[in-house]
């Protein structure tokens, strides 16, 4: 991905990290040299020390709320990877969707959007996780509106449904 094969990342909607997980396994198995965190974006005080004693990171590189986060700010990053809030997206949840003026708390993912629009040198991969649900024919035009946004910044897009159980991960 990089010249010197370290990938900076930059997470959102960061949780615990489980992104960075993923690419600790790639180091492990020799697919990457290595990566480092530029910064995450997380809000819950739990998730937080949690994710800084896990990916061994100081709280400093916690950009807080990405409603907060100005893109001219942000440090450049290779890959950045968000799994905005699925409440209103989820089966589970009440599905109240993701429009961009909708205010669930699912719509956040659109601030990433935002970002990309904002920051002076855009990252050369993006990936946004979200639930199944997302594809279905209630949020259809709403993703299509989503990609078509990513498809104007200059992003070539890559979608697929992925079972979790398929990577070796407890869940469905």
């Amino acid at each position: 991905m990089t010249d010197n094969k370290i990938i900076k990342i930059g997470t959102f909607f960061s949780g615990i990290g489980a992104p960075e997980k993923a690419l600790e396994r790639l180091k492990r198995e020799n697919y990457i040299d290595d990566y480092k965190v530029q910064f995450f974006s997380e809000i819950d005080k739990n998730a937080i020390k949690s994710y800084c004693a896990i990916h061994n990171v100081d709280e400093s590189l916690n950009l807080g709320s990405i409603t907060d986060i100005k893109g001219n700010n942000l440090p450049y990053c290779d890959l950045w990877v968000g799994g905005f809030p699925c409440q209103d997206i989820s089966c589970a949840g009440k599905m109240r969707g993701f429009n961009f003026e909708s205010s669930t708390r699912s719509s956040p993912g659109w601030e990433m959007i935002r970002l990309l629009r904002e920051v002076k040198n855009k990252p050369k991969y993006v990936i946004f996780e979200n639930v199944a649900m997302i594809t279905s024919k209630k949020f259809k035009d709403t993703l299509n509106l989503f990609k078509e946004d990513l498809m104007s910044l200059g992003y070539t897009l890559y979608d697929d449904l992925l079972c979790a159980t398929d990577y070796e991960t407890p869940q469905n």
